[in-house]
């Protein structure tokens, strides 16, 4: 009796679990079946969908679009190149006033490179334009900037004079004080070798002398920020914030020769 039980129990379990896998496998067919018989409906309406956008100047209103935004990027080229025109045309009215034009031969160069660790510039313009290596390099407003220490076929390296290793001979505007400007690197400068009996001033200015034939007489280099002295020292020093400005040079001239 007890066998017969367990032999019925377990049959109904069988049962159980072939009618639920037979349900499984209906499903399966089921879904199948529905997936079959929906995506064809699916494309056709996304077909009819997209030949309806179309019919109504979809895809022509795209291209129109995408014309005029080229057309836009197009104007705002042309404007941009007017404005670095205007402000070329202005750098070289600023140097014909200041009469350099009239004694120097100079070649116009855009900057296209900075590097702020060596203190160097690379500029648009090598032996192509006849800059050759040494030449002084100057900005508007007869200011300092450096000299050609490399140059190649269309560009040219130019090393500041903040540079670690730059020299320039130097002296106070309208004085006979004399000594060497000395890059101290990071758009330093230290005005150096200044004879202890000279006397220097907080906001005097710093120009180029004629000496060491590098730079024209009388180029702006910089302003005195601070007086350094030693006692037993011959020479007083003071450090020099220079007029050039890294961050806004874009333009620079590069003396080539003088004008007969």
């Amino acid at each position: 009796m007890r066998n017969l039980i367990l032999r019925r129990r377990f049959g109904i379990l069988v049962l159980v679990i072939l009618s639920f896998l037979s349900l499984n496998l209906i499903s399966s067919q089921v879904r199948e079946f529905a997936t079959s018989i929906s995506s064809p409906l699916q494309v056709s309406l996304w077909q009819a969908g997209k030949n309806i956008s179309t019919f109504f100047g979809g895809g022509s209103l795209r291209t129109e679009n995408e014309v005029l935004r080229q057309e836009n990027f197009a104007l705002l080229q042309k404007l941009i190149s007017l404005q670095d025109v205007e402000r070329e045309n202005e750098e070289l009215r600023r140097m014909l006033d200041l009469g350099l034009a009239e004694e120097f031969r100079m070649v116009m160069a855009e900057v296209i490179g900075k590097n702020l660790v060596e203190d160097v510039i690379t500029i648009r313009g090598g032996q192509n334009q006849g800059i050759q290596k040494g030449m002084s390099v100057i900005a508007s407003g007869t200011i300092a900037v450096g000299k050609v220490v490399e140059s190649f076929s269309d560009h040219a390296r130019v090393q500041l004079i903040s540079a670690d290793e730059a020299r320039t001979d130097a002296q106070i505007a309208g004085t006979e004080t004399t000594g060497v400007v000395r890059g101290a690197g990071g758009q330093k400068l230290m005005f150096d070798l200044v004879p202890q009996e000279d006397e220097l001033g907080v906001g005097d200015m710093v120009v180029t002398s004629n000496l060491g034939g590098v730079f024209p007489k009388n180029l702006l280099i910089g302003e005195i920020t601070e007086i350094l002295k030693a006692g037993s020292d011959p020479f007083q020093k003071a450090s020099v914030k220079p007029f050039f400005s890294l961050k806004s040079l874009e333009t620079v001239f590069v003396i080539t020769s003088l004008r007969p």
